[in-house]
């Protein structure tokens, strides 16, 4: 054999010698990315960032049956309801996370503040890898949707007075939760008519919905936002004593009660039984705000009050503010005055009313509900 030839199958078997080299270690460089890139699945919070995208994938795509069973939705607020269109929507620009449950391997999985599901992962499978790498095979065991009444619902809090409004339909009556009276006033709201906080939650929505909150006129008003629940329940508030009468039916000044109410307490009011009578007229027969009077005047305590006489400027320093409108029949505000007297024993007292008083326009005159001192 020439030498020339041999130096021929030696280059040939150097060259198939080194292909294989190369194909062996190509083979081990990707077994080696392989096993990291299953190590790294194999930490949860990975393969729970890598499931979110696939699901996001899924809904884009319309494949969201993938991971999620859809349910049939129906709404009087929602015109062709898809669950496909709404998950599209919802995960388009949503930010996507998860958190763990108290149950081990159990997790919420979000979109914003939206829960999508609950996946359970069974974690039993482990793998060991290049005599250092050991994981485990993460798999799906299984996953609960939250889409059996849509997928956004509209919460909100509107006092009577306002209307919502959900894809320019006014909600019905029917879709009210509750409605929570003004606690100040329970016990006339069958005499007189007066607002209510209204609790609205609406579901089966499959989009994003408009949301609108609309006065008895039509007229669009700022709802405030908090936790995914809207709110209109703030009443007309003023420090101005004008101002709020012109919100009423009539004009009326707190201070003419207050000031009679005063007098009563300390036994200066006149007429009989203590001056009872002189103040009913702005009471109503039957309410706890009359029983209180008329326990006053008709029990053994108004008759321990001290001997006095009233100053010459009996009421100093008298204010009026703090004014919430509720509606055109009702109103509270703060009242504020100064009660000076001289004892038998020439001992000046001041005696201060500090106190917020609600009213309510009934059969023509304003009648007092309820006082709460102010602290």
């Amino acid at each position: 054999m020439s030498k020339r030839k041999h130096i021929s199958i030696y280059k040939k078997s150097l060259i198939v010698f080194t292909l294989l080299l190369l194909i062996f270690g190509e083979g081990v460089l990707i077994y080696v990315n392989s096993s990291l890139k299953e190590y790294e699945k194999g930490d949860i919070n990975n393969y729970l960032n890598s499931l979110l995208e696939e699901i996001k994938k899924s809904s884009m795509s319309g494949n969201i049956e993938k991971y999620f069973e859809l349910s049939s939705v129906q709404s009087d607020y929602e015109t062709n309801p898809s669950l496909k269109k709404g998950y599209k929507d919802l995960m388009k620009d949503a930010k996507l996370s998860y958190e763990k449950t108290k149950d081990k391997n159990v997790y919420d999985l979000y979109a914003d503040s939206t829960k999508i599901a609950t996946v359970t992962l069974d974690g039993s499978k482990v793998e060991h890898r290049l005599s250092l790498l050991t994981f485990n095979k993460w798999e799906i065991e299984s996953m609960e949707s939250y889409n059996d009444k849509g997928l956004f619902q509209v919460e909100a809090y509107l006092t009577s007075d306002y209307d919502l409004y959900i894809n320019d339909k006014k909600v019905e009556e029917k879709d009210i939760l509750s409605s929570e009276k003004i606690k100040e006033y329970e016990e006339v709201y069958d005499k007189v008519d007066l607002p209510k906080l209204n609790h609205y939650k609406i579901e089966y929505l499959t989009r994003n919905p408009k949301v609108e909150v609309k006065d008895k006129d039509g007229k669009k008003v700022e709802a405030t936002l908090k936790d995914n629940v809207y709110y209109v329940n703030d009443y007309y508030k003023t420090d101005s004593y004008e101002d709020a009468m012109k919100h009423l039916n009539n004009e009326y000044d707190p201070l003419v009660f207050a000031k009679n109410w005063s007098l009563f307490l300390s036994d200066d009011l006149p007429g009989i039984r203590h001056g009872l009578y002189t103040l009913t007229p702005n009471l109503i027969e039957g309410t706890k705000m009359y029983q209180k009077a008329y326990n006053w005047a008709t029990q053994v305590d108004v008759t321990f009050t001290s001997i006095h006489t009233l100053d010459k400027e009996t009421f100093t320093n008298p204010k009026v503010s703090n004014f919430t409108v509720y509606n055109e029949n009702a109103f509270s505000a703060e009242v504020y005055l100064e009660k000076n007297m001289t004892l038998i024993d020439r001992q000046k007292r001041q005696i201060v009313l500090h106190e917020m008083i609600y009213f309510v326009y009934y059969d023509g005159a304003y009648r007092v509900m309820h006082m709460q001192s102010v602290v």
